[in-house]
């Protein structure tokens, strides 16, 4: 393997790394398996390097040895992010590094247990470039893009038949494809951890309920899963999930895509999409009661407003607030008729506004943990 891709096969370990301690305990295999992976593979490369494995971070660049790596992915944009709030611009590490070492060095970068960077390190060293450094980083270079996700691949095409053929044949419609979509996403976010930003940029124009029913499907899957909950239940929270929007299918589609602002009889039929949906999902052997439960609860805000009005004292279920939290979340993300996508931070700031009123504060704040 060339030096390059060996350099990114470390990034991706890293970001996979700092993001698993940010969700999972230490004893997961989710932060085990990319740790022990990029601790065999810093080894390797600082013993191949003479001794030791040198990181730079500067700006929307992280170089490894000489070789740039650009802002191509919000995993880079992320990583680096998170080492300049850090205050890391330099990073070496020595072939002996051990792996207490650098789990350690992993959990303070993602700001989680023991963040003390001022005790002693062995084998990692780190903090700002002193101005009396050599350059000796190239100042521009041809950015290298990390490896996109294929297993959700034809998904889109998949999901579309999917929502027609249950909105149209109701009982008749494929409801089994659904579920292998699902699957599929369970399968990729264990082997991909950049498939929640790789999601979420679909921006599909010509179909939006079907790329923000998986965005959303992929979102919700992730936060089910960080709660160990047995593979089954995380299944049907996915279904659920994939189909909470079913209901759109029955709003006419000149209303769905008016590229301007509803009038109050517009609004009023869009709004009614989580009833329909509902009663339409009541008629299908789905396995499990929760699509239907999510599809009627996922504009019921955590402070019970919202639509359709609750009509019993209970709290939405956790799969809806879920659902609820992700639905918003790709909303501002995604570009509308009626306006732009809204960029990362602003769509955290209107979610954080919400915490506490529109959205469950536990739940928001483990969303927000995993997107960040």
């Amino acid at each position: 393997m060339k030096a390059q891709e060996v350099f990114l096969a470390i990034l991706t370990d890293l970001i996979r790394s700092v993001q698993a301690a940010a969700l999972y305990p230490e004893t997961h295999h989710r932060v085990q398996e990319p740790l022990a992976s990029l601790l065999r593979r810093v080894r390797n490369e600082a013993k191949r390097l003479g001794g030791s494995l040198t990181v730079g971070f500067f700006g929307d660049r992280i170089v490894v040895d000489q070789f740039p790596f650009h802002e191509s992915t919000p995993g880079i944009g992320r990583l680096a992010g998170r080492m300049a709030s850090r205050g890391i611009e330099k990073v070496a590490i020595g072939e002996a590094v051990t792996l207490p070492e650098m789990k350690r060095f992993v959990y303070f970068v993602a700001g989680v247990g023991e963040t003390d960077g001022a005790r002693q390190w062995k084998e990692i060293s780190f903090g700002r470039i002193r101005g009396d450094e050599p350059a000796e980083f190239p100042a521009s270079a041809a950015g290298v893009a990390l490896p996109a996700p294929q297993v959700l691949a034809g998904a889109t095409d998949v999901l579309k038949d999917v929502l027609r053929s249950i909105a149209v044949k109701g009982p008749l419609g494929n409801v089994e494809e659904g579920r292998d979509i699902v699957a599929a996403v369970m399968k990729g976010l264990r082997e991909e951890e950049f498939l929640i930003d790789r999601m979420v940029r679909l921006q599909a124009r010509d179909d939006y309920t079907v790329a923000h029913s998986l965005n959303v499907c992929v979102m919700v899957v992730a936060q089910a899963a960080g709660l160990d909950l047995p593979e089954a239940v995380v299944r049907d929270i996915g279904l659920a999930a994939l189909l909470h929007d079913i209901g759109k299918e029955l709003v006419p589609a000149e209303i769905l895509n008016k590229p301007g602002k509803l009038d109050s009889g517009e609004f009023a039929k869009i709004s009614l999409h989580p009833v329909l949906g509902a009663t339409h999902l009541r008629k299908i052997s789905l396995g499990s009661d929760l699509p239907v439960i999510v599809c009627y609860e996922h504009h019921i805000r955590h402070d019970r407003s919202g639509y359709p009005t609750p009509r019993f004292p209970d709290v939405p279920h956790p799969a809806s607030l879920m659902t609820q939290i992700a639905d918003v979340y790709d909303a501002l993300r995604t570009y509308r008729p009626y306006r732009t996508s809204l960029d990362r931070e602003t769509a955290v700031g209107i979610l954080r506004k919400g915490r506490g009123t529109e959205f469950e504060p536990v739940f928001l704040d483990r969303f927000l943990r995993m997107i960040s």
